[in-house]
């Protein structure tokens, strides 16, 4: 709903996010207004999360972003090891703030962040890093096939925690994220989430199934919520200025 008048409005080409919900909302649930979300800036869905108002996005693409400000445009463009950099800053603050960092791609290759995620590792940095990985995409073409598996291993050979989690299942990331902040804030350092998503299932779809069996689903609230959102977002059109 968001990023279909993102685009109406040219306001720049947000990454898709349909797919995804569970991936962003969970991990980003136990965040406080002192941690920080590392995400691309074509990441609608991580902004929107992080209390970015509409109107801003509406606007122009942001960057990494806390409830309170956005990272300068001078610091690397990567999220990662954006994300590595903040974390170490945190650290060094001695306060107990955590960073969330979202890998900008379908397909990372983790070689890139080799040197990022090492030291992260080594310092005990406070820090998730966690990756979309499209497993119906990469199963559908033989050449990205192999890639299926080394995340998790990787980061264990960095010496922390490599989960890998039903990117659907809005429940299920949760608890994954819920301990790792934990662990990261308790000085543990850092964990990597692997949150394997299909496009072919919806993860909306899901949690409203998961409510339902516990009998604490409410059609009045969902119907509440979605108005609650296109009022929201025709609040924020308005106060676009016409191009």
């Amino acid at each position: 709903m968001v990023q279909g008048h993102a685009r109406a409005l040219s306001a720049g080409n947000y990454e898709l996010a349909i797919g995804e919900e569970a991936v962003i909302a969970a991990t980003s649930a136990e965040l406080t207004a002192e941690d920080t979300i590392a995400a691309s800036p074509k990441n609608l869905a991580a902004l929107v999360a992080r209390g970015l108002p509409l109107h801003s996005l509406f606007s122009e693409p942001n960057d990494c972003v806390s409830p309170s400000s956005i990272t300068p445009a001078s610091v690397p463009e990567d999220a990662f090891t954006r994300g590595t950099g903040i974390a170490l800053a945190h650290k060094l603050s001695m306060k107990r703030r955590v960073v969330v960092a979202f890998c900008p791609q379908e397909r990372p290759a983790l070689e890139t962040w080799h040197e990022a995620l090492k030291f992260a590792g080594v310092h005990k940095l406070p820090i998730l890093y966690v990756i979309k990985n499209g497993v119906a995409d990469q199963q559908s073409s033989s050449e990205h096939a192999p890639h299926l598996e080394p995340f998790s291993f990787m980061a264990r050979d960095y010496g922390y925690p490599g989960i890998i989690v039903d990117g659907q299942d809005v429940v299920a990331v949760w608890r994954v994220a819920q301990e790792s902040i934990h662990r990261a804030r308790q000085g543990s350092g850092p964990t990597l989430i692997d949150c394997r998503t299909d496009s072919k299932r919806d993860p909306l779809a899901y949690m409203e199934h998961y409510m339902r069996k516990r009998n604490v689903w409410d059609d009045g609230w969902k119907k509440d919520t979605e108005q609650g959102i296109q009022d929201e977002i025709e609040k924020a059109t308005a106060l676009v200025p016409a191009l």
